[in-house]
């Protein structure tokens, strides 16, 4: 995403760029998803008779699921995508948390000065909204005289005495009771200490250069020209502050961020809903998997007001581009020509896995006849009956060693008609 912010100088449009880039170069995993969700769909009836007949048996059933994706079923086939670009959301939220490192490369005993002058500013802040507590303070300090009270009507407080107690609170966190300052302002000063733990420090820092950035004149020149740089850079479009966290309360620029993300992840839901009805009609639990496909836009509204707007952007783009992706392979790649090409690759893999085949035929005459034929060779009617016949033999066998009870029928459609009929 550097790269991306060189281009470009700002970081709106460099997560822009950069989640096109990723979308376009990852477009042949999301093809080769639906293809592999389309083979796991022929597999359907003989997943569920597995489950069904092998139900007490967990061993058995997954030494048969085990026998299935050795000829091409993929349970796992159509998670690449989503595991991918869950992966790259963490990447962006750290670029988003870690503007200072990844944006503006500034080195880290800057930022770590950048950040204690920060705390400093902001206790500064807090000790000044409470006059009482600013009062004893000046007293305790000596900052003014202590026989003179001072006159709200007075001039504001010099930057270097603003600057000279935020560093004394700095300084001595582990004695402010002895300062003159109230509980409440201790506990506001410790709360906003705590805050700076973690992956937030360097976002606290550019908010509180963006609200007061005279504070932070005493930086060497070029890196408060950086720090100011990279603080417009993150306002996008002019209105929406990417280091900034939508609020339910606040309506800003920043709802623009959520209706997207929500609105762009409910269209990316219904649009797969509908490819998938049209791909794979007899997949199984198709309730649970509709429960499951409602998960993304609970999870865009949890994205866009727990975490910095940057993140609610890069969510909302690759959406935006996994619905294009959709219509573009829906058109290209129709359901009838998914289904086919995934009956060709299960048949391929059929073929490899057993080579030569014993067929067993009688005469005219009434005599068995023995003969060794390649599965590739023979037909795709003869290929049904010879895996038919051997499916048949192998549910005998399982029979006789596990105690089956179950009475199933060879034919899924057969069964399902059978269903239909009661």
């Amino acid at each position: 995403m550097w790269l991306m912010y060189l281009i470009v100088k700002d970081f709106g449009w460099a997560v822009i760029l950069f989640t096109l880039l990723v979308k376009a170069a990852s477009f042949p995993l999301t093809l080769k998803q639906q293809k592999n969700m389309a083979v796991s769909q022929l597999f359907t009836p003989r997943v569920q008779e597995i489950q069904r007949k092998y139900r007490g048996n967990q061993q058995k059933m997954q030494e048969e699921m085990q026998k299935l994706q050795k000829e091409g079923y993929s349970p796992m086939g159509g998670c690449g995508p989503m595991i991918l670009t869950m992966i790259i959301l963490f990447g962006v939220l750290d670029v988003v948390y870690k503007p200072m490192t990844h944006i503006e490369r500034f080195d880290k005993l800057i930022i770590e000065q950048t950040v204690d002058l920060s705390k400093q500013v902001e206790f500064t802040s807090i000790v000044l909204e409470n006059e009482e507590s600013l009062q004893a303070f000046l007293e305790y300090r000596e900052i003014r005289e202590p026989a003179k009270p001072r006159d709200p009507e007075a001039s504001e407080i010099s930057n270097e005495q603003r600057r000279e107690i935020g560093e004394y609170i700095f300084n001595n966190l582990s004695t402010l009771n002895q300062t003159g300052l109230s509980d409440t302002v201790i506990r506001s000063i410790t709360n906003a200490n705590r805050s700076y733990v973690g992956l937030r420090q360097e976002l606290i820092a550019v908010s509180q250069f963006s609200r007061s950035p005279e504070a932070f004149s005493i930086m060497d020149s070029a890196d408060f020209n950086k720090l100011d740089k990279l603080k417009d850079n993150m306002v996008f479009l002019g209105i929406m502050d990417l280091a900034s966290v939508p609020q339910l309360r606040v309506f800003n620029g920043l709802w623009i961020i959520a209706f997207l993300c929500f609105g762009f992840s409910v269209v990316q839901v219904v649009v797969q809903r509908r490819i998938q009805k049209e791909t794979m009609p007899n997949m199984p639990n198709a309730g649970m998997m509709r429960g499951m496909m409602f998960i993304g836009p609970v999870f865009a509204i949890i994205i866009v007001f727990q975490f910095p707007a940057g993140a609610g952007l890069y969510w909302s783009i690759s959406n935006l581009l996994m619905i294009i992706q959709s219509l573009i392979i829906f058109k290209f790649w129709p359901p009838e020509k998914m289904r086919q090409e995934a009956k060709d690759k299960v048949q391929a893999s059929l073929g490899e896995v057993t080579a030569t085949a014993t067929v067993v035929d009688v005469d005219e005459e009434g005599n068995e006849t023995v003969t060794e034929t390649k599965v590739s060779d023979m037909s795709k009617r003869e290929q049904e009956e010879y895996f038919k016949k051997k499916l048949e033999a192998a549910r005998k066998a399982d029979a006789e060693k596990y105690g089956d009870e179950t009475n199933l029928t060879l034919d899924s459609e057969s069964e399902n008609n059978n269903e239909g009929n009661n």
